[in-house]
C-alpha cells in the first residue's frame, strides 16, 4: 500500500518529548507505528487454558504437524528402504541375509534410539518447571469485508506481517515544487478477503490521526460482540499484489517460483534480470500511484495539504469516525455490562436496557389474533427444530459455547454434518425459528409448520394483507420465537427474490433490528428491507419476543401463501 504522509504525523507524535533529540522523536514515532501495526495482526502468545477456542486452536495446529510428520517419515523410511534395495541388487544371497540383519539390527537400534528420546522428551517435560505452552491465535476479520460474516469459516484469518516498509520521497510529474514522502506499508497473511487489506490501512490512518480510540481495534476483533463495526475503506488505487509464496509447489518441482534471490534450487524466477525487471516494474507502479495523489496539487500554500488526500479524509475517513466514535460507545458499555454480569446474555441485556415495566404491554388489536397463535405454538411442545444452517447465525446462549470454539469443533467433526451448536427448546437461542407457508421446488419440503399450526398459518398472512394492502403477497413466513441473530443476508431454498417485510410481537424491551447500521424499532411497527443484499441483525432483547419475516424466495413467484389457508375458513 502506497500512501502520502499525512501532515501532523502520528497521533500526538509532535508532542512526544518536546526536550527530546530529532533522533528520539523518530524512533518513538516509528514505534508506535510499529505497536499500532501490530493490533491489526495475528500474534503468537501465551495459551490461556481457560480460553476454549485457543485450546481447541492449538489441538488442530498440533494434530496437522503430528500429521505431516508422519506423512513425511513415511515418505522417508519408504525412500530408505527402496535405497537399501538397490544397494542390494547383484549380492549373493549370503550378503543379503547379512544385509537383512544388518538392516533389522539398524532398524531395532533407531527404534531403540527413537523411544530412548521420547522418553527423554517425556521425562524432560514431566521434570522441572512446567513448560509455558504458546499458540498463533488467528482473528475473526468480518469487520474488514462486505463479503463474509462473523459465523463463517473464511473470517477467521492469519494475518503474519503487517509493517511501515519504507518511505520514499516521490515529486510530480506536473509540478517540479510539488514533492512528498511516501509511506509503504506491507501486509503478509494466508489469504486476504475481499477488501481486508484497504480496510485495514482505513483503520490505521484513523487511529493515527486520532480520529477514533485504539481500542477500536479490541471492538472489531471481538466476536462475542454480536454487531458489525464496520472499518473505513483506504483508497483502493493505492493498493498492489507484491509477492505470493509457494513453498510446497517449490519443494515439489524443485524450482524457485516467485522472484527472488535464492541458492535452493537451480532453476526458475532466481535469475537477477527477472529480479531486476520485477523490481524496475514495481518502481514504476509505486511511481503511478503516487502521480494519482499528486495529481490535484494542494489545497492551499499554508497548508500544503493534498486535495486528494483531503478528499478522501473529509468524504471518508471522519463521517465513518462519527458513526465509529458511538459504536465504539456502545461496545464499550456492553463489555462493561459483560464484565459484570459474568457473561450472562440476560444480565447483561438488562443491565443495558430499560426494565419490562417501561413498556406498554397493551397489544394493538391487528396483531392480537396472530400473537396468541404465537404463544399457543409456543405453549403445545411442537415448536419445530431450527435448520443447522440457521442456527449458525443465531446467537448462542450456551455460556460454554463461543463462536470460534463451536467452528473448530465443526470442522473437526468429520463423522456428522451438522452445526456445532445444540439448544434447548425454550432457551431463546436458535431453536426458536421456522417457517411455513410454500418452498420452491418439488425438491424443498414443504414446511411441518403448515400441518403443525394452521390457525397461525391463516393469521399470520392474513396479518400481512392488513398491514400492507398494496403488496403483493408473499410466499413464505420465517417465524421467530426468542432468537437474536448475528449480522448475515439470508439464503436458503431459493434465495435472490423479493423484499423482506418483518414486524415484531410481544413483550420485550430492545430486539431492535439493525439495517446496514441502520436500527429500526420493529415492535408492531412494520419494515421492508432487501434481506438477500442487506446484511441485518438483531440487538439484544429482555422478554417475550417474536417476530414474522414475509418473503417470496426465487422459484415461488406468483404464488400466494395465503391461498395455502382457504380450507381452514
Amino acid at each position: 500500500v502506497h500512501l502520502p504522509a499525512f501532515k501532523g504525523g502520528f497521533n500526538g507524535s509532535e508532542s512526544i518529548n518536546r526536550r527530546a533529540g530529532k533522533a528520539d522523536e523518530v524512533v518513538m514515532y516509528l514505534f508506535k507505528i510499529k505497536k499500532l501495526l501490530q493490533k491489526l495482526m495475528t500474534l503468537v502468545i501465551e495459551l490461556d487454558q481457560n480460553d476454549k477456542s485457543a485450546v481447541l486452536e492449538k489441538q488442530m495446529n498440533s494434530s496437522k504437524r503430528r500429521s505431516r510428520k508422519k506423512r513425511v517419515d513415511n515418505k522417508n523410511a519408504t525412500t530408505q528402504k527402496k535405497s537399501r534395495m538397490r544397494n542390494n541388487e547383484g549380492e549373493s544371497l549370503s550378503e543379503k541375509v547379512v544385509g537383512e540383519g544388518r538392516l533389522s539390527n539398524e532398524t531395532n537400534v533407531d527404534e531403540s534410539t527413537t523411544k530412548h528420546h521420547d522418553e527423554d522428551e517425556d521425562s524432560s517435560s514431566k521434570g522441572g518447571e512446567e513448560q509455558i505452552e504458546h499458540v498463533l491465535r488467528r482473528k475473526r476479520y468480518h469487520n474488514f469485508t462486505t463479503d463474509v460474516m462473523a459465523h463463517e469459516y473464511l473470517a477467521f484469518r492469519r494475518v503474519d506481517r503487517f509493517y511501515h516498509r519504507a518511505t520514499t520521497h516521490i515529486s510530480s510529474a506536473v509540478n517540479d515544487n510539488l514533492e512528498r514522502k511516501f509511506m509503504e506499508l506491507s501486509v503478509t497473511a494466508d489469504m486476504f478477503l475481499t477488501g481486508q487489506v484497504e480496510r485495514m490501512v482505513g483503520l490505521f490512518l484513523a487511529i493515527a490521526r486520532g480520529l477514533i480510540d485504539e481500542d477500536i481495534c479490541e471492538c472489531v476483533f471481538d466476536e462475542d460482540y454480536s454487531s458489525l463495526v464496520p472499518t473505513p475503506p483506504a483508497p483502493r488505487f493505492a493498493l498492489f499484489a507484491d509477492s505470493s509464496q509457494y513453498m510446497t509447489w517449490e519443494g515439489k518441482m524443485k524450482m524457485i517460483l516467485s522472484p527472488r534471490q535464492s541458492k535452493t534450487h537451480a532453476r526458475g524466477w532466481s535469475d537477477p534480470d527477472v529480479i531486476q525487471r520485477v523490481n524496475e516494474w514495481k518502481a514504476s507502479l509505486e511511481n503511478n500511484i503516487a502521480q494519482v495523489w499528486l495529481r490535484d496539487g494542494v489545497v492551499d500554500e499554508d497548508t500544503d495539504r493534498l486535495v486528494s488526500e483531503k478528499r478522501w479524509t473529509t468524504e471518508v475517513l471522519e463521517p465513518w469516525a462519527q458513526n465509529a466514535r458511538v459504536q465504539l460507545e456502545e461496545w464499550r458499555k456492553w463489555k462493561e455490562a459483560k464484565k459484570n454480569a459474568s457473561a450472562s446474555d440476560s444480565l447483561i441485556a438488562s443491565t443495558l436496557l430499560p426494565p419490562l415495566d417501561s413498556i406498554n404491554k397493551a397489544t394493538p388489536e391487528l396483531y392480537q389474533w396472530t400473537l396468541q397463535c404465537l404463544r399457543d405454538a409456543d405453549a403445545s411442545g411442537l415448536w419445530p427444530t431450527t435448520t443447522p444452517k440457521r442456527k449458525l447465525v443465531m446467537v448462542s446462549k450456551d455460556d460454554d459455547t463461543c463462536l470460534s470454539s463451536a467452528l473448530m469443533k465443526a470442522k473437526q467433526n468429520k463423522e456428522k454434518r451438522e452445526c456445532a451448536y445444540s439448544f434447548a427448546e425454550g432457551q431463546g437461542g436458535a431453536s426458536g425459528s421456522f417457517s411455513i407457508g410454500a418452498m420452491p421446488g418439488g425438491g424443498c419440503a414443504q414446511p411441518k409448520g403448515n400441518e403443525l399450526f394452521p390457525e397461525l398459518l391463516e393469521a399470520a398472512f392474513r396479518l400481512e394483507i392488513a398491514l400492507r394492502p398494496d403488496r403483493e403477497p408473499s410466499s413464505t413466513i420465517a417465524v421467530n420465537r426468542n432468537a437474536q441473530f448475528r449480522p448475515h443476508t439470508d439464503n436458503g431454498a431459493g434465495a435472490g427474490q423479493s423484499r423482506s417485510l418483518i414486524v415484531g410481537l410481544g413483550d420485550y424491551v430492545g430486539g431492535e433490528l439493525v439495517v446496514e447500521g441502520t436500527k429500526h424499532d420493529i415492535r408492531y411497527k412494520p419494515v421492508e428491507f432487501n434481506g438477500w443484499e442487506e446484511r441485518h441483525w438483531t440487538l439484544p432483547f429482555l422478554g417475550e419476543r417474536y417476530s414474522l419475516v414475509w418473503f417470496t424466495p426465487k422459484g415461488c413467484e406468483g404464488v400466494r401463501g395465503i391461498d395455502l389457508c382457504k380450507g381452514n375458513d
